[in-house]
């Protein structure tokens, strides 16, 4: 008995579909998966680095806004309450 099937005029056999994985020294592959999590981990880095100075930025610019609000208009906002 035969276990092939014609499908669109194509014989195909039973079996594994895809690829066949190749044979890859395990002791490289941790090492790249060792690298992988190193950059992902300088690239965390950076990101969080990057939004403490933005928001390092915006609450001077916060506080700034707020002197020049006292000055023009002599008073304490009521949202600095909330603000901190």
């Amino acid at each position: 008995m035969d276990d092939s099937k014609v499908v669109g005029g194509k014989v195909k056999k039973p079996g594994k579909r895809g690829r066949k994985p190749a044979k890859i020294d395990l002791k490289a592959k941790l090492e790249r998966s060792r690298q992988s999590a190193r950059e992902c981990r300088a690239r965390k880095k950076l990101r969080y680095q990057y939004l403490e100075e933005l928001v390092s930025s915006r609450e001077r610019a916060i506080c700034a806004l707020r002197e020049e609000l006292e000055m023009w208009w002599g008073i304490e906002p009521v949202a600095s309450d909330m603000l901190g």
